[in-house]
């Protein structure tokens, strides 16, 4: 039987030097393990209870980076030892250990929000043995830093989430990458439909409502208008503006009959990002409170729309892994889901929208839509269908 494949999987709990502190004294010196009290001698300091406050998991209203971590874990071909890169005790044993593995991947979760302690250690990443493959988490934000960190590691692959013509604009001077079609995908354990369950909701969204900075208001004018009209059109609506953990929202989605939303991502990838890490910075480090038309008076009008990165989401697999009908605005989706075969499709001007609801409301027409649309899933994109993906690419 062939040995299966050293793989050690760079992941990140959070990001920041609280975090940092937390995972390397409590998790890497002495031990401890989310949720665990300090010790009793210590309970009156606020620093320290401060300090304990941070053993949890972050990643938890973030669940495709649990998924993706989980199916690494579970490849048949993989022997997988996972890495927190906040835990620096931790992280360093395994930098010095570094030839030992045959393939080093590169979380969405450690390349997304910080990029620092990648950065610092990229000399030693350099030295590895094995290929890297690396997988770009927000690739809207901090791309001259994640870009060199590629080149500095020399990573073999670059996975990305966006649609290709999308990430070859982005990382078009990584030329000693590859670069693979890595969306998301449906973690079919988690996101399962419950048979025989009652569905009290018709139309049923829980998430967050995009920043103004995204440049375009399509998905949020299309939860508004169910806001607005569900009950006129005799809909059951439950829409909450928030984010949730994993298990909650998968029990959500198998009380609906259906739900709503459009790619993620910005029409506004121009000037390879720049454009839109301005508009970010603008809008949620200098004025939050501002309006989508004062954000995009100040960053997007007359600005061409070059390079698209709207992309289909994680959003996207799970209501079809518990068989809830979408309805979405039209798009490409990676050229995963069909419309009118995969979900309900809607118009970006929403000229249709009644439309689409009537079809909707016809019970058959809806559950063909949601089977037609596991089945294609759950025979092709799974995340245990990505990782197998990527192996093939390596040549594992």
């Amino acid at each position: 039987m062939r040995d299966r494949i050293k793989t050690l999987y760079l992941d990140a709990n959070g990001c920041g030097r609280q975090v940092i502190r937390a995972d390397t004294v409590l998790r890497g010196i002495f031990g401890y393990r989310d949720g665990a009290a300090p010790p009793w001698v210590l309970r009156r300091s606020r620093r320290v209870a401060e300090l304990f406050s941070y053993l949890r998991q972050f990643q938890a209203h973030v669940s495709y980076t649990i998924d993706w971590r989980e199916a690494f874990c579970e490849a048949p071909e993989l022997d997988v030892e996972v890495c927190n890169i906040n835990n620096l005790v931790r992280y360093g044993r395994c930098l010095l250990g570094l030839r030992r593995y045959d393939l080093v991947v590169v979380s969405h979760a450690a390349a997304g929000d910080d990029m620092t302690l990648l950065l610092r250690s990229a000399h030693w990443l350099r030295r590895r043995r094995g290929k890297l493959v690396m997988f770009i988490g927000n690739e809207y934000d901090l791309l001259d830093e994640k870009i060199g960190f590629i080149g500095a590691v020399g990573a073999e692959f670059i996975c990305s989430q966006l649609p290709t013509p999308a990430a070859r604009y982005l990382y078009r001077e990584c030329g000693g990458s590859r670069i693979l079609s890595m969306p998301h995908a449906l973690n079919p354990k988690v996101y399962q439909p419950r048979g025989g369950a009652e569905r009290p909701v018709d139309i049923g969204f829980i998430g967050d409502v995009y920043w103004p900075f995204v440049g375009d208001r399509e998905r949020t004018d299309l939860i508004e208008a169910f806001e607005r009209e569900g009950e006129r059109w005799g809909l059951r609506c439950q829409i909450r503006k928030q984010r949730i953990a994993q298990t909650e929202w998968a029990a959500f989605l198998n009380t609906c009959n259906g739900t709503i939303g459009a790619e993620s991502g910005t029409y506004y990838l121009n000037d390879r990002g720049r454009l839109l890490a301005a508009a970010r910075e603008y809008n949620l480090l200098q004025h939050p409170e501002a309006s989508f038309d004062e954000v995009f008076e100040k960053f997007y009008r007359g600005q061409p729309r070059e390079v698209s990165g709207k992309s289909i989401s994680s959003r996207h697999f799970e209501p079809i892994g518990t068989k809830t009908c979408q309805i979405l605005l039209e798009g490409e989706y990676n050229g995963v889901l069909a419309a009118d075969e995969h979900y309900i499709s809607v118009r970006k001007d929403r000229s249709n929208l009644e439309e689409a609801v009537r079809r909707f409301k016809d019970e058959g027409y809806r559950r063909a839509i949601a089977e037609r649309a596991y089945e294609h899933v759950m025979a092709n994109h799974t995340y245990a269908h990505r990782v197998r993906s990527v192996l093939a690419a390596v040549g594992a």
